[in-house]
């Protein structure tokens, strides 16, 4: 044979992977110029359902309020958390006066003050927990309706303990309306500059109405009397549901009562926040 033909003969496996690696380049080639089809989706129906399930359901619990009603909610949110800590002052600079009024016991005089604190933050938790069963509007009713029924009963008190009882409803009343506060401003007022406005104004009006309860309080205290400072709080409270009942969101999801009834009775700890609750009421007592 030939030497030349042996030569070639020995080179052609390695001309193979060249010419193969043109062919593979040219195939590419006319293949790129063909237009993509999309590969069918592997997601089944039912978790398309469930995705748009979930985005309406997202949808309708971000039911954002015009700018006009919000500042009319918010304006009563922070009124609320106001005149709770009023008759947080009207107690502070008129307390004198009460325990000689109703011959409060030497012992009991931080009871007035301290009882409100107690119980605010004893029922905290469980308020929200209700909050998110029951719904933001039903609550924040109800503790605003607590709160002018505490109020009106501090200023008809007659006893030591019937103040200290119904200082620890408005404290219930408080604990109540600041986790609804918070929920309906996160979740009904438009994102950005609106809502950090409203979380900035709740964040106020405790330290502000503290403020005026002092100062226009110990004014009442001197001229009119302790008594007619609750009656004012009370009166302003009322006027406050009355505008809450037409202006607070309503719950976007309504749930069944039965399906209420089940939530609260399984999805509340209430043995524990009992527990809780009584142990930290019985060791405020012995400590006081």
């Amino acid at each position: 044979m030939n030497p030349t033909w042996c030569s070639i003969l020995s080179f052609t496996p390695l001309l193979r992977p060249s010419l193969e690696l043109q062919t593979l380049e040219f195939e590419s080639g006319t293949t790129n110029n063909t237009p993509a089809v999309s590969a069918p989706s592997r997601e089944s129906p039912a978790l398309r359902v469930d995705a748009s399930l979930d985005a309406s359901l997202d949808n309708n619990r971000t039911t954002v309020l015009s700018k006009s009603r919000a500042v009319i909610v918010i304006t009563q949110l922070i009124s609320l958390q106001l005149f709770t800590s009023f008759c947080n002052g009207i107690i502070v600079v008129g307390l004198p006066a009460m325990a000689s009024a109703l011959n409060l016991e030497a012992g009991l005089l931080l009871w007035p003050t301290s009882i409100f604190y107690l119980t605010a933050g004893s029922c905290l938790m469980l308020a929200g927990s209700v909050a998110d069963v029951v719904g933001t509007r039903p609550v924040m009713l109800a503790a605003n309706t607590l709160l002018v029924a505490s109020a009106l009963g501090c200023g008809l008190a007659r006893t030591g303990g019937e103040l200290i009882a119904f200082r620890g409803l408005q404290g219930v009343s408080s604990a109540m309306a600041v986790p609804t506060s918070v929920s309906i401003i996160s979740t009904s007022v438009e994102y950005g500059r609106p809502r950090n406005f409203g979380f900035g104004c709740l964040g106020f009006s405790g330290p502000l109405g503290f403020l005026l309860g002092l100062v226009l309080g110990g004014v009442l205290v001197d001229s009119v009397g302790w008594r007619p400072a609750f009656y004012l709080a009370a009166a302003t409270s009322f006027v406050l549901c009355i505008i809450g009942f037409w202006v607070l969101p309503r719950d976007p999801r309504p749930r069944p009562r039965r399906m209420i009834g089940k939530q609260l009775a399984f999805d509340i700890d209430w043995v524990g926040t009992m527990v809780s609750s009584t142990g930290l009421a019985r060791l405020s007592y012995v400590l006081a």
